[in-house]
């Protein structure tokens, strides 16, 4: 994986342990919607990418096709 997959891939990992889940194992091409998390999940994992990177590519309001980890990443390299 790359490195900014492997960022977001951490984001997400910190995301399953505090909400006391079991970690799955995260590769490029794992499916975001079969990871049983909540929508208020992913936002909080949005913000803290934001906080990481500096970048906040949803501000454009432009539509996203984000399926996998690595559609993800690509939003933040």
């Amino acid at each position: 994986m790359t490195a900014t997959e492997n960022q977001v891939a951490e984001v997400l990992l910190e995301i399953f342990a505090t909400k006391g889940l079991a970690q799955p194992r995260l590769l490029a091409d794992t499916a975001l919607d079969q990871l049983g998390l909540e929508s208020l999940d992913f936002a909080q994992a949005v913000i803290r990418l934001e906080e990481l990177t500096g970048k906040d590519p949803f501000a454009t309001g432009d539509d996203y096709q984000i399926k996998t980890l690595s559609d993800l990443a690509v939003l933040y390299a």
